[in-house]
């Protein structure tokens, strides 16, 4: 039996169930031109009525691991953004707080610092607008939300060229795995303009956002989700060739596979003080779970 009917099997059996887990190595291994697996040190957790999925890492030190992630719940199938305490030295989960929670799914929280100043750009597509917040360390929550864009964004991720702010994506409104949208901005906070030329890229294989941007080598990096063969299936990781207004190139320079006890899936990467963070997929057997989303299909 090959891996695509184990993982039919699997899906008709089970539920997918994202965890995120932590690569003890340097950014040239991780960006570095290549087809490879990376050893991954899964979260050990407790929970079976949930998943984490589309990790950042706010903080890391020699003992612990500060990680905003979308907390998804089976029972409301909705998503939260939740802050994750994980000790470094076992990766065991210490501590969850949520930190966003709204009516409408969220996820993606990605984390742009600027000055002294925090900010997270959750994905609410669900509501037809992109917000930014500011994170207070102090009371551990989301805050000053300030509406960036008025679609349905998917995937948010923002780098700073020439003092104009890039914001690229995708969106409901098009292909949300295929179609690669640029925005631009003279101020983080927006408002946004769109490229002209939207869509700038149509790849299933490397155009949705997995993560944000990284300079290696006087070379920024973008990090890509490659959904040809399953949603999230792995990442590519894309070198940016030229990126002004209303203009955008890259090419495709390596890909970041799953590993054998996540297979399914490897969708987001992010990398800070010196640790990388990413998700995996696997379908775990709950055959309730399976039965009451089948029926809140009736109500």
């Amino acid at each position: 039996m090959n891996i695509f009917s184990i993982k039919t099997l699997e899906q008709k059996l089970g539920i997918f169930h994202w965890n995120i887990g932590f690569i003890e190595s340097s950014l040239n291994m991780i960006l570095k031109p290549n087809s490879y697996r990376l050893p991954i040190q899964w979260l050990q957790h407790p929970y079976r009525d949930r998943f984490f999925a589309d990790p950042f890492i706010l903080k890391a030190t020699d003992d612990i691991i500060e990680v905003l992630v979308e907390e998804f719940f089976y029972d409301k199938w909705k998503g939260n953004i939740s802050l994750l305490t994980v000790s470094r030295k076992n990766y065991k989960l210490i501590n969850r707080k949520t930190v966003l929670e709204q009516e409408t799914h969220l996820s993606f929280p990605y984390i742009y610092k600027e000055g002294n100043q925090t900010y997270v750009i959750p994905e609410n597509s669900q509501s037809g607008s992109l917000s930014i917040y500011e994170y207070n360390y102090n009371s551990q929550i989301l805050e000053n939300p300030q509406i960036m864009i008025q679609a349905p964004i998917v995937d948010p991720v923002i780098i700073k060229v020439c003092d104009l702010y890039y914001l690229l994506c995708t969106s409901l409104d098009f292909d949300k795995d295929k179609d690669l949208l640029l925005y631009y901005s003279e101020k983080l906070t927006g408002p946004y303009k769109p490229f002209l030329g939207n869509p700038m890229k149509q790849d299933i294989t490397s155009a949705r956002p997995g993560g944000g941007f990284y300079n290696l080598d006087s070379n920024f990096y973008r990090c890509t989700q490659n959904s040809k063969t399953g949603y999230g299936a792995s990442l590519n990781i894309c070198k940016v060739e030229s990126i002004e207004k209303n203009r955008f190139e890259e090419e495709k320079t390596s890909c970041i596979m799953p590993d054998s006890k996540y297979k399914y899936g490897l969708h987001t990467l992010d990398y800070k003080d010196g640790i990388c963070v990413v998700d995996g997929l696997k379908y775990i057997y709950c055959p309730m779970l399976k039965i009451k989303r089948k029926l809140s299909f009736f109500k």
